[in-house]
């Protein structure tokens, strides 16, 4: 599991008791940021990698790497308010409008974090448009994830591109905008690519998984899901008849041992991780045409 870089989570610590001045809020931001790097996270990693990659200095790779969690820890706690599906974590544990309230205070804290640099106005301005199309982006592919229609592959790929890919766009985005206006094309490709493929091999698991978060139980319609509804064979007929609302999810745990061995055995897996190593080829081969030392490129492909 990748950890948060020490020096960052200082910076959010100092940086939530300088903001918040009102005990409560402050208390909150500050269990829901130690919480968060038990979970670890390879955004603020990225984003500082990238901002030593091109000659930042350890203050702005700190405050890149900083910027970025703040932003997805804020996404993470909107997303887990829309979900509902998610009750380990401390902002499921408090009144909905108080987590809503830190959210919003930590997606500002992150452009704050950058602003407080004494960097020129241009390089602080363009982290900060990087971090907020970051944003835009997830928003684009969020309220389409929400809405849980049948896509297409191609109209799935771009829902993905949008919710995951622009963020580890914007987390290598982020760091480089710090320091230079070059090699941003390369950047954002192997950044988009790298968080589709990961958001594939999550969307395997999540067919894969049975457990409260597991896709079927949701009715998710991931592209493994849709593979599988399509199928013509009598488990997928129980699937769908659960997606249809016409059995309940313990009528479809009925069935739950030979529908995972018709998930093994019918493709959707395999569907899935194919998928995902193609966007990995893809960053790869991006990652191959950034102009820096092979060292740089061994630790980006640690990533992938």
């Amino acid at each position: 599991m990748s950890t948060m870089l020490q020096p960052a989570v200082d910076l959010m610590r100092s940086s939530i008791s300088r903001a918040f001045h009102e005990a409560e809020l402050r208390s909150l931001a500050e269990q829901f940021v130690e919480y968060k790097q038990t979970e670890g996270s390879s955004f603020g990693q990225l984003a500082a990698l990238h901002c030593a990659m091109f000659g930042g200095d350890e203050q702005r790779a700190t405050a890149a790497a900083a910027a970025i969690d703040l932003m997805i820890l804020s996404l993470d706690i909107y997303d887990d308010l829309q979900d509902q599906d998610n009750d380990s974590v401390p902002w499921s544990k408090v009144p909905p409008a108080l987590a809503l309230n830190v959210a919003i205070g930590l997606q500002a804290l992150s452009i704050d974090v950058l602003m407080k640099l004494p960097s020129p106005i241009d390089r602080k301005a363009a982290a900060v448009q990087a971090l907020n199309q970051g944003i835009l982006g997830a928003v684009n592919g969020q309220h389409v994830d929400i809405l849980n229609h049948l896509l297409t592959e191609e109209e799935s790929l771009q829902m993905i591109a949008d919710k995951a890919g622009s963020l580890i766009a914007a987390s290598c985005l982020v760091g480089i905008a710090l320091v230079t206006d070059e090699h941003h094309d390369i950047v954002e490709q192997y950044g988009r690519a790298i968080g589709v493929s990961a958001q594939l091999y999550n969307d395997v698991k999540g067919i894969t998984s049975w457990s409260t978060r597991n896709d079927l139980l949701a009715r998710k319609l991931t592209l493994p899901v849709q593979f599988l509804l399509e199928q013509q064979s009598e488990e997928a007929a129980i699937v769908r008849k659960y997606y249809d609302g016409e059995i309940t999810a313990a009528q479809l745990l009925e069935h739950k041992i030979a529908i995972m061995d018709y998930i093994h055995g019918c493709g959707c897996v395999e569907y899935g991780l194919v998928l995902g190593k193609m966007k990995q080829y893809e960053a790869e081969e991006s990652i191959a045409l950034l102009p820096v030392e092979e060292t740089w490129r061994e630790q980006l492909r640690s990533f992938v």
